[in-house]
Formats: structure tokens, C-alpha cells, sequence
């Protein structure tokens, strides 16, 4: 009778064991299809009158590259390879952004002549003609 009831402990020890095992699995797919969902779905807050937000985000963060690997290249510092910027810091007044090229440091750069900083076709080659972003609008 022992012997029985041993065996059924050890039967379900080896669901229980299956059962978790499958289910850290599933889990982890999740994540990882959580994060892949979140690479290609970004939504950035940029104001209606820019046509592409993902274009000019890519722009700035060329940009704020090119400024690391210039900086890098000056102060001999070891080429980290480490940049980003964040679009809630993209200032379209005064057509500047922070770009974040190490945990501690960051840089404001220019934007671009030709980047829209206002709904009647004003860019930043004329920063006087710049009106902003209206959070809402």
C-alpha cells in the first residue's frame, strides 16, 4: 500500500514539474513577443505637423551618433557605443533635442534647417517662425 501511495506522489511531482516547467516557457515567449512588439510599435509624441515622426526620429539619432563619434573621437574616450534621445525632449521652438549619449551625459543639439516646427509650413531654418508643440493639439 505504501509502495502505491509513493508512486502517486512521484506521478504527480512529475506533473507539477511538466506543468511549471511549461508554463516558465510560455512565459518567456510572451516577453519576448512583448518586446518584439514593442520595437516595431513605437509611438512617438510629436506634434501633427510633422508628416513622418519615425523619419525625423531616426534623423536625430543619426545625428546625436555623429556628434558621439565626433566627441569620441576628440577626447580619445573609449567608443562606448551607447546613444539616444527621447522624444518628450525634442523642443520644436527652438528646434533643438537632448540627445543621451552615455547613462550621465547628455548633449542639446540643433535640429535641422529643414525640420516642420509649426502647422503653416515654418522649419527651423527660421527658428523667429517657430511655434512649438501644444501638448493635445
Amino acid at each position: 500500500e505504501s509502495l502505491v501511495a509513493m508512486k502517486v506522489v512521484c506521478i504527480i511531482v512529475l506533473f507539477v514539474i511538466v506543468a511549471v516547467n511549461e508554463s516558465a516557457t510560455s512565459e518567456a515567449n510572451t516577453s519576448n513577443a512583448a518586446k518584439a512588439t514593442r520595437k516595431t510599435n513605437v509611438t512617438l509624441q510629436f506634434p501633427n505637423y510633422i508628416p513622418n515622426p519615425k523619419q525625423l526620429a531616426l534623423q536625430l539619432l543619426e545625428i546625436c551618433k555623429n556628434n558621439k563619434s565626433s566627441r569620441n573621437s576628440l577626447t580619445s574616450r573609449s567608443s562606448y557605443d551607447y546613444y539616444a534621445i527621447n522624444d518628450k525632449y525634442v523642443d520644436f521652438k527652438n528646434c533643438t533635442f537632448l540627445c543621451k549619449h552615455d547613462k550621465d551625459r547628455n548633449v542639446t543639439l540643433n535640429m535641422p534647417p529643414d525640420t516642420p516646427c509649426g502647422p503653416n509650413g515654418q522649419t527651423c531654418a527660421e527658428k523667429s517662425k517657430c511655434v512649438g508643440h501644444i501638448p493635445g493639439c
